[in-house]
C-alpha cells in the first residue's frame, strides 16, 4: 500500500513536471515573438527618425529668423514673440537683445532685418540702404516712456524736467540740494548702459550736449538698473518704463514694491498738480514728460518671417498687446456700435 501510494505521488511528480515544461515552452514562445515584435517596431521607429525630413519653408509665417531689439524693451517684445509663436507653430523668431546702436548695427550690417528701438533711422543710415537699393521702412508701433526710480527710503515725489537735467549734467550732485527729499547724501546715477536708447532719449529731451557727468554707474540692462536702486537709498534710476507697466505680472509687483516711481513735471515748479507718473492714462494724453516712441525698422528686399513678424506687430492683435502692457500703441483699434433706434 505504502509502495503504491509513493508511486502514485512520483507519477503525479512526473505529470506535473511536464505540465510545467510545457507551460514554460509556450510562455518561451510567446516572449520569443513578443521579442520579435518588439525588435521590428523599434526597428520601424529608428527607421521613421531617421528619414530625411522636409525642411520648412521660408515665407512670412514658416521658417527660422532673427531679428535685433534694444533690450530696455525685452518686456513688451517677449510678450509679442510668445503669442506670435503660439499662433505659428512652424515659426521661429529669435531676438537678439543689446544696446539700441548694437541693434541698428546688426542692421546696417544687414545681420537682421528687423530691428525694434526708439528712434527712427536718420538720414546717413537710409542713404547707405538706398544705395544697397533697400528702401527702409521706420514704422512706429507704440509709445513707451522712461520712468525714474528711487529707493523707498527717499521721500522726493516729484521732480522737474530741469532738476533731471541738473542731475544727469553734475549741477545738482547731493539729495540735500533738493527739497523733500529727506536725505543727504550724494546722488548716485544708474543707467542701463553707454550706447543705449535711454541715455540718447534723455540727451535729446533735455538738451544735455551729448554728456552725462557726476556720479554716475552703468548696470547693463534694466533689470539690474532694478536691483541696484533697490540696494542703494542713495541712487537714482532710468529705466525703460515697459519693464514696471504690466500692472497685474506678479514679477512687476514685486519689482513696485522694491522702488518708487518719480512723478515728472514739464514746469519750473514741480507739484501734484502738474506732475505726472508714466501710465496708460499719462502715455495717452501725452502728459508724462519723458514719453517716446518704439520704432520698428524694417530693411529687407524681399519678404519673409521678419515681415511676418512686422505684421503681426502692427495687427490689431499685436497693437492690443502693447495695451494690455500698459503702453500706448500707435493705432487706437476701437469697435464702433452703431445703435438702431428703429423698433
Amino acid at each position: 500500500m505504502v509502495l503504491s501510494l509513493s508511486f502514485m505521488v512520483c507519477l503525479g511528480d512526473i505529470v506535473h513536471t511536464k505540465h510545467l515544461k510545457s507551460q514554460l515552452m509556450n510562455r518561451m514562445k510567446l516572449n520569443k515573438q513578443s521579442l520579435i515584435l518588439i525588435v521590428l517596431v523599434i526597428t520601424s521607429l529608428n527607421f521613421g527618425c531617421h528619414r530625411v525630413r522636409k525642411p520648412v519653408p521660408d515665407s512670412m509665417v514658416t521658417g527660422h529668423t532673427t531679428i535685433a531689439a534694444d533690450e530696455a524693451l525685452l518686456p513688451l517684445i517677449n510678450a509679442e514673440l510668445d503669442v506670435f509663436h503660439s499662433q505659428y507653430d512652424f515659426a521661429t523668431v529669435d531676438c537678439k537683445y543689446g544696446s539700441e546702436y548694437d541693434a541698428i548695427n546688426l542692421l546696417l550690417q544687414e545681420k537682421v532685418r528687423l530691428a525694434l528701438v526708439t528712434r527712427p533711422l536718420n538720414q546717413k543710415e537710409i542713404n547707405f540702404f538706398k544705395g544697397k537699393d533697400i528702401n527702409p521702412e521706420s514704422i512706429i508701433l507704440a509709445y513707451d516712456a522712461i520712468a525714474v526710480i528711487v529707493h523707498p527710503d527717499n521721500a522726493i515725489n516729484y521732480l522737474t524736467k530741469s532738476q533731471i537735467s541738473d542731475i544727469l549734467s553734475g549741477q545738482l550732485v547731493t539729495w540735500s540740494q533738493l527739497e523733500h527729499s529727506g536725505k543727504t547724501g550724494n546722488i548716485k546715477q544708474i543707467l542701463d548702459s553707454e550706447s543705449s536708447g535711454i541715455i540718447r532719449s534723455l540727451v535729446d529731451s533735455l538738451n544735455l550736449n551729448e554728456r552725462i557727468t557726476g556720479d554716475f554707474e552703468f548696470a547693463g540692462d534694466n533689470k539690474k538698473v532694478i536691483e541696484l536702486v533697490a540696494a542703494n537709498p542713495d541712487a537714482i534710476g532710468f529705466i525703460g518704463y515697459n519693464w514696471l507697466s504690466e500692472g497685474d505680472n506678479m514679477k512687476v509687483q514685486e519689482d513696485l514694491k522694491k522702488v518708487n516711481l518719480i512723478a515728472i513735471s514739464g514746469r519750473q515748479i514741480a507739484d501734484e498738480t502738474n506732475s505726472f507718473k508714466p501710465s496708460l492714462s499719462s502715455l495717452f494724453n501725452l502728459e508724462y514728460p519723458l514719453t517716446r516712441k518704439i520704432y520698428a525698422i524694417y530693411a529687407d528686399p524681399s519678404p519673409g518671417l521678419a515681415r511676418g513678424f512686422l505684421a503681426h506687430l502692427t495687427s490689431e492683435r499685436g497693437q492690443k498687446i502693447i495695451y494690455r502692457m500698459g503702453l500706448k500703441p500707435e493705432n487706437d483699434f476701437q469697435r464702433l456700435v452703431k445703435i438702431n433706434k428703429d423698433y
